[in-house]
């Protein structure tokens, strides 16, 4: 089996129109970039995470990543350092067959990275990167012991790429079972977050291990939804690998001509990109295929040069050099920690010689004091927090499942059916179930994307706006300069405040209202406005009556809110402005990219 490997760093899953538009805007900002800031290296790495992998080929991608690197180091930001470093052994692992200096780059990166906590999400990167060259020199053991590692770590977001690498390892073992299992599971997830290209790798792998098990219909089917994603989405980097498994498939399929075509085309493109593991499984599939058509010429000629090449890629040379990498890179580790320690003792002596004994005894036990005490109350402020976190959350999602409109809701549709208005009533509950589901998917999320959380909070207007009977208009504005597939935001900040913009602002209206709902930048910070020209605060006469439901959302939307900025060190807020007609308020976020 052709092991077919996914980057944590470069993939993405943005449609391939899309995708290009928004890779040319990217380069036209990068070359009028005038000043070289890290603002600058986030644009080049964007760049490369959206470009590189949709051509491969492209000989400049290490010139392209050395200059981000030299800019980095320049500016002394550890990211651009860290992601340059797993970047270029990226290139040196997959797109230049040179497993042993990608090593070398990912421990750089890896050195980089695990010194802060705030890049612990690279640092689960730059692992997975390492143990995938544990599964490319088939040291199985090690790789599953570091996947199912990473598969438990709590700082792992993208639990379903971890379980791909599980799926491959069991597939090289021949273990169809185990690796079905785990590539069904990462499915799951890889549909869930839209990742086109993850979805097309799982599915070419999978194909050929249920194809391998005797599942041969399952196995042709995801063969061929792979291939479609593949052509419909223009992702070059995983032809080649889909093409070696794609043969395989139709070779046990016994389409013979089709087998052909794609292992031919594989060997073409593994040559022109120097993919040799992949034009070695190519060429043993190519002497099966000619074996098949009882040329047997062929077939021997492909099947000597698959032996010459599998050969070369694992010999024990090679492994003995990984691992004495690996140990000089643990002993240069350990070296480093026993130097630091080593200082710190010689600290602590001249201090005792200076100071006295009794005074070092007495700082001693008043510092294990202290740090009691300050453990004490850092523990009861981090209870207090956690708690005051998990009861917002459960408000939160009340708050979005409100009773009231669930019961206001399923009585409209009741009334549709009573009056026998069908087609209304049907709308209604494809609405109503549409909302329902996605609020039970994101309620255990704390971010999801801007553009999800429109499309959920469009779903919820169109509810109200039906069950008050169009008396009023909505419109969203989401500013050019943002990426809304590319922002993070928690689900349904803002439908507390819409909600009361509707009951207590837009409904009592005579005429028709509108409500605006904007997004923009300003000072690094998202603003997420709800904007309505109803009858205003002071003159909604159902205000005092259910003051307690409009603070309700008020107070939950502030808790929440606290949390980001305590968990993020930022200054979110909302800010509530009466207007002469109507209401407007501002809910301000930090600016935080998925990318």
């Amino acid at each position: 089996m052709k092991k077919s490997l996914i980057i944590v760093f470069l993939l993405t899953s943005l449609c391939c129109v899309s995708q290009n538009k928004m890779i040319d805007s990217l380069e036209n900002i990068i070359t009028n970039y005038k000043t070289q800031d890290t603002n600058y290296v986030n644009l080049r790495i964007k760049y490369v995470a959206r470009k590189m992998f949709l051509t491969p080929a492209d000989t400049t991608w290490t010139a392209y990543n050395n200059k981000t690197l030299d800019i980095s180091k320049k500016l002394n930001y550890p990211k651009g350092i860290g992601i340059s470093y797993n970047n270029l052994g990226i290139i040196q692992h997959y797109l230049l067959s040179d497993p042993l200096k990608g090593l070398e780059y990912y421990q750089q990166a890896y050195e980089v990275f695990e010194k802060e906590p705030k890049f612990q999400k690279y640092v689960i990167g730059v692992l997975t990167n390492i143990g995938l060259i544990y599964l490319e020199q088939q040291e199985y053991t090690k790789a599953l012991k570091s996947f199912k590692t990473l598969l438990h770590n709590p700082e792992n977001k993208s639990k379903y790429t971890t379980e791909f690498y599980i799926g491959n390892v069991y597939g090289e073992q021949k273990k169809l079972d185990s690796s079905i299992y785990y590539y069904k599971k990462s499915l799951v997830g890889a549909e869930q977050n839209k990742h086109f290209m993850f979805m097309a790798n799982i599915k070419t792998n999978l194909g050929l291990m249920q194809t391998n098990a005797g599942f041969l219909e399952d196995g042709l089917l995801n063969t061929q939804e792979s291939l479609d994603l593949i052509e419909s989405n223009n992702i070059g980097g995983l032809r080649v690998t889909a093409y070696t498994n794609a043969a395989e498939v139709y070779l046990q399929n016994n389409n013979i001509e089709k087998a052909e075509y794609y292992a031919s085309n594989s060997i073409k493109l593994s040559e022109s990109l120097n993919s040799l593991s992949t034009k070695n499984s190519a060429l043993a599939t190519l002497a099966n295929v000619y074996a098949k058509k009882g040329d047997y010429k062929n077939a021997l000629t492909n099947y000597k040069e698959h032996i010459v090449l599998r050969d070369s890629l694992i010999n024990a040379d090679r492994k003995l050099e990984i691992s004495r990498k690996e140990i000089q890179f643990e002993a240069d580790k350990d070296k480093a920690i026993a130097q630091i320690e080593i200082e710190r003792q010689k600290s602590i002596k001249n201090a005792s010689i200076l100071g006295g004994t009794g005074l070092v005894l007495a700082a001693i036990i008043g510092f294990i004091l202290y740090r009691r005490k300050q453990d004490a109350v850092s523990k009861s402020k981090e209870a207090e927090f956690n708690a005051k976190v998990s009861d917002t959350e459960l408000k939160a999602l009340r708050s979005q499942m409100n009773p009231h409109f669930i019961f206001n809701s399923l009585n409209s549709i009741g009334d549709y059916i009573l009056k026998n208005d069908t087609q209304s009533a049907s709308d209604y509950l494809s609405k109503f179930a549409k909302l329902m589901r996605l609020t039970l998917e994101n309620s255990e999320k704390k971010e999801i994307l801007l553009s999800e959380d429109i499309s959920l909070l469009r779903t919820y207007m169109d509810i109200e706006r039906k069950r008050f009977n169009d008396s009023f208009n909505y419109v969203i504005e989401v500013d050019d300069n943002l990426d809304e597939d590319n922002i993070l935001v928690p689900p349904m900040i803002l439908q507390p405040f819409i909600e009361n913009s509707i009951i207590h602002g837009l409904a009592q209206k005579e005429n028709t209202g509108v409500l605006t709902i904007s997004f923009y930048a300003e000072n690094d910070m998202l603003v997420c406005s709800v904007d309505d020209n109803g009858i205003g605060r002071k003159s909604s006469t159902a205000n005092k009556a259910n003051s307690n439901n409009k603070s309700l959302g008020m107070a939950i939307t502030k808790s929440r809110i606290e949390i980001i900025n305590k968990l993020k060190n930022t200054n979110g807020d909302v800010e509530i402005i009466d207007k002469t007609e109507g209401t407007r308020i501002n809910v301000s976020l930090p600016m935080q990219l998925a990318y």
